[in-house]
């Protein structure tokens, strides 16, 4: 098994799959994953695709203003994707595209797409080694609780929600079938080689801590039963000196997130991170995913040399399951874009590390609204401001 990546700029999406296609040879390919900026969205990138690598399973999702890559980080406009060469008789992938539009039951909307994935890979009723998945942004605990549901034990997910510029609804989601604005995508993987997956928190827990009281999905409003609002501003206060206006929230959150205390380890936490947007005219929190009455929740830091060190240190925690030393592939990263953006130049540091501690093999990452994965327990998780990996690793020495 091999991989290969390769982007493009230019603006046309016919164009670029042309000029992505002068580096990606078609012959043995077994699955394509691609990641594109807001530009294409319009451009029915799925189809383009669909013409120039026919008979490939695709999956595709929107990533914020970049991606990065092996060869660097690159700005929007941009097409990026990865190429997965796998010519074992045992190897399999599919895909699968289904609408959420008006879906009010999320388990049937799963089945319907795990069923349609393993159907195309030929593997009806089999558990596959990993799950690509994403979706746009808005429901990702049910998808992920449907997922695990449906296969009775937690399939390893790799996955991001679609994300934009502005967070404007300028999103998509595709597989060679169909491309959505509002849907769920998914890829199943039977790979020739051992895959090592992860979510990666990389922030630490303050002394700040509470319990929630009152929520409904996204929403926290009250914390030990005061004011979402008002708990979160003094935690913040009294950690940092910052007194934040509520229109300067977002400008923070990045280097404060909250953390969902999800297991223990011995005696220590581990936690999801969850992503305040704003506070509301009734002084709840809004989230980028959610909080159940009775959690735990802490005040989380991070700052931006802790950020840049972390996404290496995911590939290198990756590596301490070394699989009797085996040699890395290559891999899928997903970077929160909201991580992303704080850390703005600094990226480059984030591309370098990333890269030596990659040695050089082929990467792709693009910049999410949401991360899945599974967490240090073993649980699949929705998370914010996180990472999640996939390292693929030659079977050659793996026994």
């Amino acid at each position: 098994m091999r991989l290969k990546t390769a982007i493009s700029n230019e603006l046309d999406a016919n164009a670029a799959i042309e000029h992505i296609k002068l580096s990606i040879s078609i012959e043995g390919i077994k699955a394509i994953v691609c990641y594109y900026t807001e530009a294409y969205c319009n451009q029915n990138l799925s189809n383009v695709l669909s013409r120039h690598f026919p008979n490939i399973p695709l999956i595709g999702c929107s990533s914020c203003k970049g991606l990065m890559t092996e060869s660097g980080c690159h700005c929007g406009p941009v097409i990026g994707v990865m190429a997965i060469y796998d010519n074992s008789p045992y190897s399999a992938y599919g895909t699968a595209n289904v609408s959420l539009t008006d879906c009010n039951d999320f388990k049937q909307a799963v089945n319907s797409a795990i069923n349609k994935a393993l159907s195309k890979a030929n593997r009806v009723g089999e558990v596959p080694d990993f799950i690509i998945l994403h979706a746009t942004p808005g429901n990702e605990e049910r998808i992920i609780e449907a997922i695990d549901a449906q296969f009775g034990t937690q399939v390893p997910i790799i996955g991001g929600s679609a994300a934009d510029n502005n967070i404007a609804g300028n999103w998509s989601v595709f597989n060679e079938d169909n491309e959505s604005s509002e849907a769920l995508t998914l890829l199943v993987g039977f790979p020739s080689i051992p895959i090592a997956t992860g979510l990666s928190v990389g922030y630490s827990p303050t002394e700040y801590y509470g319990l929630v009281t009152k929520a409904h999905g996204r929403y926290i409003y009250s914390i030990n039963k005061k004011p979402a609002k008002q708990i979160y501003q003094e935690w913040l206060r009294v950690h940092s000196g910052l007194t934040i206006l509520d229109e300067y929230l977002f400008d923070y959150v990045s280097e404060f997130p909250i953390g969902n205390v999800v297991g223990y380890i011995g005696s220590q936490p581990y936690f999801k991170l969850s992503h305040p947007i704003r506070i509301t005219e009734d002084d709840a929190l809004e989230m980028f995913s959610e909080s159940k009455v009775g959690e735990t929740i802490t005040l989380m830091t991070g700052s931006k040399k802790h950020l840049v060190e972390r996404a290496s240190r995911v590939v290198k925690d990756a590596n301490t399951k070394n699989y009797n030393e085996s040699e890395m592939v290559g891999g899928i990263l997903i970077f929160c874009a909201g991580s992303m953006l704080h850390l703005g130049e600094q990226m480059t540091e984030v591309y370098k590390k990333i890269s030596a501690q990659m040695n050089k093999q082929p990467f792709i990452c693009p910049f999410t609204f949401g991360e899945q994965g599974k967490l240090v327990g073993g649980e699949n998780a929705h998370g914010n401001l996180m990472i999640s990996s996939a390292i693929f690793y030659d079977s050659e020495h793996y026994l």
